[in-house]
């Protein structure tokens, strides 16, 4: 059910046709490629030169990508940041790989790079450099008292003199014994939490005491590099920082002016990965000594846009295409392609966050889309919020332009809008104002919503039950549509029967044959499953232990009560949200109050939005799958490009 229909197609043509033909199939980026040498054991690979010029050439695009990426990534940080609006106003650019091929060819790829790469370089090199002269700044300001440069101090004819640093200690004992101390006479420079800057002054004759005095005072002699006194040398690194500043200033500038160059580079991007692509096909051919052969996965419906492109890019006696079924033994690795209506298309991303199906399952998505709509528009349950959600959406898919995958889910959240203000209505709820007609109130009829909600539970899982008896009946599987569907259905159906007998509509014949129904019912499981089985005695235990399953059950029927708790939550803090602002004077509701109003309801509505989303998903997951549904299918990963920076058309389109 609503899963694309797969065929294997077979193209054999010519090897100087080879890259033409790879093009065309990637422009419909819808054929998957097969390794035919893995599949076929029998069929003949590339021979190790081949595959050696392959792997090399696939190395040498790689790396040229990476380049590109690198210097795409640095220049859109630098570049005019554009407002929101108008990148999501400007449609993207759409070109085939023809015109993307020849738009590329029309520059120096080289050249660009070499540019923006040599601009990153440049700029790297001047921060290393600003890095390097605040550093001799910070040295130089400590010193720029010093008068005269620490490397002359030989010049001194009639006394010696040391530059140097002593430690700051918390009593100051080092700094004190050498200030004190008479064989030495100390000019402070500079003091800090660290050190004591000076400059010792002492008679030659005492060096052998005064270098005593020194080291045991722990002074460690200036590394002056300079060739100019202290001050100078600072004047001079503050001249280069500003400089270094100017020419930053200029290559930021430079960089926010490049528009041309950062859509170039997006051009090659794309150009590489498919080019990438493309070659990396190449290793899943099969080559002979004048013919190449591909072989991939193709929906049925594409098969005549395939032959067209072919016919398109060469002469019909050039190729020979042919198309297969697929076969029972393809099963497990035929890949699968969900196909469905305007309205389920969307919902196929909840399918796809659990496990796309196998090729030969059921899509489950038609079958969850009515209670997701359901489920959802239970949960948030407001008018307001539900219009929010509907304006916000179509706004955004009208006048916005946003990727594939973005539309698809705006378009998802645009048809739960109409669940959420109908549920809306039927709880009179308006951003949280009771409207003058309310069928069930949050405040007053929670333990209806509670019944209907658990009510919602038990139809989701008997029809989730029903689907798993059908499977098991089209596998001819009769004894496991009994034991694991159809015997619980009935349990399901006779405790009803007990509920409407005791509950609503006394009758003690309802009571009798909901009874009979559901006791039968259990035997039925026992037996099946001991028919089932090899030993019949340990199938009875195995039956009986599958009856312990109904606790299981139990615990899915409550899961559905999130559906009353959500939506009388979100309901509830709406309520107290409005009341808060009730209790403003009145002159303030209009101003502080509609500031409260705006902020206090975007929260609420956003965590109704995404427990709606999680819990919806929960229940469909959980209760609802795990009834009938197992999943791990193969999704099909077509030979494509990229499209991160254009849409890729195929000639028909152009």
């Amino acid at each position: 059910m609503a899963i694309a229909k797969m065929k294997k197609v077979t193209l054999i043509s010519f090897h100087e046709k080879k890259e033409q033909l790879l093009t065309a199939i990637q422009t419909l980026q819808s054929l998957e490629v097969i390794d035919l040498p893995a599949a076929k054991e029998n069929l003949q690979s590339l021979s190790p030169k081949e595959r050696e010029s392959i792997e090399q050439n696939i190395k040498k695009t790689e790396s040229y990508l990476e380049n590109v990426t690198e210097a795409l990534s640095f220049l859109k940080s630098y570049l005019k940041k554009e407002s929101l609006i108008k990148q999501y106003t400007i449609p993207r650019q759409s070109l085939s790989l023809e015109e993307l091929e020849k738009a590329v060819g029309e520059f120096s790829s080289d050249n660009v790079l070499d540019k923006v790469l040599g601009l990153k370089a440049e700029q790297k090199k001047l921060e290393d450099s600003k890095k390097h002269l605040y550093e001799q700044e910070d040295f130089l300001l400590l010193w720029k008292k010093l008068s005269f440069n620490p490397r002359d101090t030989a010049a001194f004819e009639h006394i010696a003199v040391k530059v140097g640093t002593i430690p700051q200690t918390l009593s100051n004992d080092y700094i004190t014994n050498v200030t004190s101390n008479p064989l030495v006479y100390t000019e402070e420079i500079f003091q800090n939490k660290d050190s004591f800057g000076a400059v010792i002054f002492y008679d030659p004759s005492k060096v052998i005491d005064v270098n005593a005095l020194l080291d045991s005072n722990h002074f460690q002699p200036l590394t002056y590099e300079y060739d100019l006194p202290p001050a100078e040398a600072l004047a001079d690194v503050q001249s280069r920082i500003q400089d270094n500043r100017e020419a930053n200033k200029q290559l930021l500038a430079d960089l926010s002016d490049m528009k041309a160059e950062e859509w170039q580079l997006m051009l090659l991007s794309e150009f590489y990965y498919a080019k990438l692509q493309r070659i990396k096909s190449q290793q899943l051919l099969v080559n002979e000594k004048h013919l190449f052969v591909i072989q991939g996965w193709l929906e049925e419906d594409k098969v005549k846009e395939i032959k067209l492109a072919l016919t398109n890019t060469v002469a019909e006696n050039e190729y020979a295409l042919t198309v297969d079924d697929v076969d029972g033994s393809d099963v497990s690795v035929i890949p699968t392609v969900l196909k469905n209506n305007k309205l389920v298309t969307p919902f196929e991303n909840i399918t796809a966050m659990y496990s796309l199906p196998k090729y030969d399952e059921i899509d489950p998505t038609p079958l969850l889309t009515p209670f997701y709509l359901l489920f959802f528009g239970m949960m948030i349950a407001d008018v307001g919020y539900g219009l929010l959600l509907l304006i916000g959406t179509l706004l955004a898919l009208k006048f916005l332009n946003f990727n594939k995958s973005m539309r698809t889910n705006l378009l998802f959240f645009h048809i739960l809008s109409y669940p959420a203000i109908l549920w809306g209505l039927v709880y009179g709820s308006f951003f949280g104002i009771q409207l003058p007609f309310v069928l069930l109130s949050t405040s007053n009829d929670a333990n209806t919503i509670l019944l209907i909600s658990v009510v919602f539970g038990i139809v989701q899982i008997m029809f989730g039950l029903g689907i798993k008896a059908y499977l098991s009946l089209r596998e001819k599987n009769p004894l496991g549509a009994i034991s694991d569907s159809i015997g619980w259905l009935g349990i399901f159906v006779g405790l009803i029967f007990i509920l409407f007998g005791q509950m609503l509509f006394p009758s003690q014949i309802l009571v009798t044959v909901g009874a009979a129904v559901a006791i039968t019912s259990a035997v039925a499981i026992v037996l099946a499953t001991a028919m089932a089985s090899d030993n019949k005695a340990l199938g009875v235990g195995a039956g009986l232990y599958n009856l312990y399953g109904i606790t299981g059950y139990i615990g899915d029927m409550v899961s559905y009560t999130r559906l009353m708790a959500l939506g009388v939550a979100g309901g509830s803090i709406a309520v107290a949200f409005n009341m808060i602002i009730d209790f403003l004077p009145v002159g303030a509701r209009f101003t502080i109050g509609a500031v409260l109003f705006v902020l206090l309801h975007s929260v609420n509505f956003g965590l109704s939005m995404l427990s709606a989303y999680v819990h919806g998903a929960r229940l469909v997951f959980v209760e609802f799958f795990g009834k009938f549904y197992e999943g791990g299918g193969k999704a099909l990963k077509p030979l494509k490009t990229e499209e991160k920076y254009i849409y890729i058309k195929n000639k028909k389109e152009a």
